[in-house]
């Protein structure tokens, strides 16, 4: 850590111009001369523009001959960068995607840096520098996080990288230098924050609502199924689906509660598959691993014992004249193989009699 902090030093002359320089090969929003309602971007039509305050500077990540972000223990290492908690989260959260990209490579302070994560849908460009104390410690480093695509992502992104930092990343280590830096009051930056969770968490909320539509629509509709003719439903299991759709969806709602949306969609999976097997206009009566299970059953395939009696004991006593298939001198019969047969060679001379060869007259 020492050694880190010595880099990290070193790197500092001159720092309060790098920090408001702009990166190289960013997204083309990032303007020097953006005034303080557009430093800080939530709810946008195509872009958001977010800060982090970073509290951990590790993992060290590697970086390869063609500007990849990679593991540490990648064989080409052609540099090495230190990740810090905000964007090693982001990238657990942000899904498939292809390896990020390096634009600004660092230098002696390793935790200074440009990294562009997409999956084709959305670009997410993160840039990491120091605000305060010349980057001597983890907490003087911030992330400033531009998002370009759809809206839907962009919030659900955030409110899962919130969700699992589990702290607000918007609050400073210190205020004064972080609002010089970011050219925002923290109300600005709350606010961006708490839009795009807003956002995303109305979505889900719409999701969870949509669903229990459905469920009071199968509710009302089991008579009408019932009377109607759909072969292989009965109404008991149809009503004891619906009730675990209803125990799914109370799943889901505790799940958003508690800034889950992993949880969330499992549990609003499980309320669809319910549902699905509980509609018989669906013509789904059995879910895929029940019908799994059902081919485990003993009862399955029915067996008659007495045939199956029948065909092991026709051939359970060997006829008592059997040819032999090999010729006399070579079938050896086995009880006349005694114990000493084996201990002796073909011409009947003990296998411990070897002759001994004296090597040391050749010497």
């Amino acid at each position: 850590m020492s050694r880190f902090v010595i880099a990290k030093a070193g790197a500092t002359g001159g720092n309060d111009d790098a920090q408001n320089a702009p990166a190289d090969d960013v997204a083309d929003a990032v303007d020097e001369n953006l005034t303080e309602q557009d430093a800080v971007i939530g709810i946008d039509p195509l872009q958001s523009r977010l800060w982090a305050q970073v509290r951990k500077g590790e993992p060290a990540m590697t970086i390869d001959a063609e500007g990849r972000l990679r593991h540490r223990n990648w064989p080409d290492s052609h540099g090495i960068l230190f990740l810090g908690d905000v964007c090693e989260t982001l990238l657990r959260c942000f899904g498939a995607h292809e390896p990020p990209q390096v634009s600004e490579q660092p230098g002696l302070d390793q935790q200074r840096w440009t990294i562009v994560i997409t999956d084709g849908v959305l670009k997410v460009t993160v840039r990491s520098r120091s605000y305060w104390g010349w980057g001597l410690f983890n907490r003087c480093f911030l992330n400033e996080i531009v998002l370009t695509g759809p809206l839907e992502r962009r919030s659900r992104l955030m409110f899962d990288l919130t969700a699992a930092l589990g702290r607000n990343p918007w609050e400073a280590s210190v205020g004064i230098f972080w609002r010089k830096a970011t050219g925002a009051e923290e109300s600005k930056h709350r606010g961006a924050w708490q839009e795009l969770m807003a956002h995303a968490n109305e979505h889900m909320n719409e999701e969870i609502h949509t669903h229990a539509h459905r469920l009071e629509n199968l509710h009302s509709s089991m008579d009408e199924y019932e009377q109607g003719n759909h072969p292989g439903w009965e109404r008991g299991a149809a009503e004891e689906l619906l009730r675990r759709a209803e125990e799914h969806l109370d799943t889901a709602r505790g799940a958003l509660h508690d800034r889950n949306a992993t949880g969330l969609e499992r549990a609003l999976g499980r309320c669809e598959a319910a549902m699905v097997e509980a509609d018989p206009t669906t013509e789904v009566r059995r879910s895929t691993f029940q019908e799994a299970e059902d081919l485990l059953l003993p009862d399955t395939v029915e067996v008659n014992e007495e045939d199956l009696r029948d065909q092991v004991l026709e051939h359970e006593e060997l006829p008592d004249e059997v040819e032999r298939i090999t010729p006399d001198e070579v079938a050896v019969g086995t009880s006349d193989v005694q114990a000493e047969d084996l201990l002796t060679g073909v011409d009947d001379e003990p296998v411990d009699e070897v002759p001994l060869v004296d090597l040391t007259e050749s010497e």
